[in-house]
C-alpha cells in the first residue's frame, strides 16, 4: 500500500530541518531532487509529487524527454532519439492509453520491416503488436510528464555530497541545492562521475561499471515530394553500417509533412568506430548504404546529424531503481528492461522505494 502523502519521505524531512536546514519552501531545498527531465526522472517527480513530496527536477539540457528527443529541422519534426513506444507492462499500458486520449501518442504501426541481403524483404505482420508514437514528435511525452513540476532547464549539476541529513548538489554556474534524497536518471557513467566524493562500496561501484551503452550516429534526411516508402520502418540485423530506416514523416497528423523525411541510424560498430567523424561524413555513409532500399534515386534536398554517445544501454542491470547508499537512488532505462518503457517503469520503481519506511 503506498503511503497517502510519502511517509517515508516526510518523515526525514522533519529530520533534516531538525538539523537546522532550511525550510523544504526554501527555492533551493526540497524533498527529493531528481536530476534529469527524462523519462524516468519525469515518472519519478510525477508520482512523488503525487504523494505528498515537494520534488525539484535539474536538467541540463533546454527541453524535456532525454532520448525520447524531437526537434524541428528546415520546418519539419523530426525524432532524433527514441523511434516509437511498445508496451509489455500494464502500468505502462494504462499510461499509454491515457496519452493516446489526450492525442499525445498514436498506433504509429503494427511492427516494421526487415531486410538482409540474402532474404531480401519482408514486410510487417498485420498481427504485430502495435508500435506507437507522437505525431508532435517524441518528446512530446516529456512535455506531458512534465506538466505541472518544478523543472529547472539549463541547470547542469557538478557534483552530488553527502551533507549531514541531507545530499548537497552543487550545479555549475547558479545554486546549490539540499535536499533529503537523490534520484540520478543520467547515464550510468555520467552518474558516477556526478558522485566521486561519495563512499560507494566495491560492489556497488564494479556493477555500476560495468552497465554499457551502445553509441548511434542519427541523419535525417529530407526528401521533398517524392514516392513514399510502403514501410513504415525497416530494421536492417546483418547490415554493417545502418541498423534502422524510419519513414519518419509518417508519424506526423495528415497534411503536416512537407514531403518525405527519412530517419537513420548507424550500427553500434560503425557509430562506435566512426564517432568523432565529421557530420557531412557520415550523412554521406549512411545515405549510400540506404539508397538501395529507396524507392526512388533522388538527392535529398537538406539533411541533418546527431551523435548519441549514450543512445541505448547494452549490458543493464536487473533491478529497477538502484540504491547506491541510503537516499540515493540511480534510475533510467538502463535498470531492468530498457526502452522507453523500461525508463517509465524505473521511474515508477525508484519513486516506490523512496516512499517505503526506512
Amino acid at each position: 500500500m503506498i503511503p497517502q502523502r510519502g511517509t517515508a519521505i516526510v518523515e526525514r524531512r522533519e529530520r533534516t530541518r531538525s538539523a537546522g536546514h532550511a525550510a523544504v519552501s526554501s527555492p533551493d531545498m526540497a524533498d527529493v531532487l531528481v536530476i534529469g527531465a527524462g523519462v524516468a526522472g519525469l515518472v519519478a517527480a510525477r508520482s512523488l509529487r503525487a504523494s505528498g513530496a515537494d520534488v525539484v527536477v535539474l536538467e541540463k539540457s533546454r527541453g524535456f524527454g532525454g532520448r525520447a528527443a524531437s526537434r524541428t529541422v528546415h520546418g519539419q519534426r523530426i525524432d532524433h532519439g527514441a523511434q516509437f513506444i511498445t508496451v509489455r507492462d500494464e502500468r505502462f499500458a494504462a499510461q499509454v492509453e491515457a496519452w493516446s486520449a489526450a492525442g499525445v501518442v498514436t498506433e504509429w504501426s503494427r511492427g516494421v520491416a526487415r531486410w538482409t541481403a540474402v532474404e531480401g524483404w519482408r514486410m510487417a505482420s498485420a498481427e504485430s503488436n502495435p508500435r506507437y508514437a507522437c505525431p508532435e514528435g517524441m518528446n512530446a511525452i516529456g512535455k506531458a510528464l512534465a506538466e505541472g513540476l518544478d523543472v529547472r532547464l539549463h541547470t547542469t549539476v557538478a557534483a552530488v555530497r553527502p551533507d549531514a541529513d541531507s545530499w548537497s548538489v552543487a550545479t555549475r554556474d547558479g545554486p546549490t541545492f539540499r535536499a533529503t534524497s537523490v534520484i540520478v536518471t543520467a547515464p550510468v557513467p555520467q552518474a558516477l562521475a556526478l558522485l566521486t566524493d561519495i563512499d560507494i562500496t566495491n560492489d556497488v561501484r564494479g556493477r555500476l561499471e560495468a552497465v554499457t551503452y551502445a553509441p548511434c550516429h542519427t541523419v535525417a534526411l529530407g526528401f521533398g515530394a517524392v514516392e513514399a516508402p510502403r514501410w513504415p520502418g525497416v530494421q536492417l540485423p546483418e547490415h554493417p553500417d545502418l541498423a534502422w530506416i524510419a519513414h519518419d514523416s509518417s508519424r506526423r497528423a495528415p497534411g503536416t509533412a512537407d514531403g518525405v523525411t527519412l530517419l537513420l541510424h548507424a550500427t553500434p560498430s560503425y557509430s562506435r568506430l566512426r564517432f568523432d567523424d565529421l557530420p557531412e561524413v557520415i550523412v554521406a555513409d549512411l545515405l549510400a548504404a540506404a539508397r538501395p532500399l529507396l524507392p526512388w534515386d533522388t538527392d535529398p534536398t537538406w539533411s541533418f546529424h546527431h551523435r548519441w554517445r549514450y543512445a541505448q544501454p547494452e549490458y543493464t542491470l536487473a533491478e529497477q531503481a538502484f540504491e547506491v547508499t541510503t537516499g540515493l537512488t540511480l534510475a533510467g532505462d538502463a535498470f531492468g528492461e530498457g526502452r522507453v518503457e523500461g525508463a517509465y517503469l524505473s521511474g515508477l520503481a525508484a519513486a516506490t522505494a523512496l516512499r517505503a519506511p526506512g
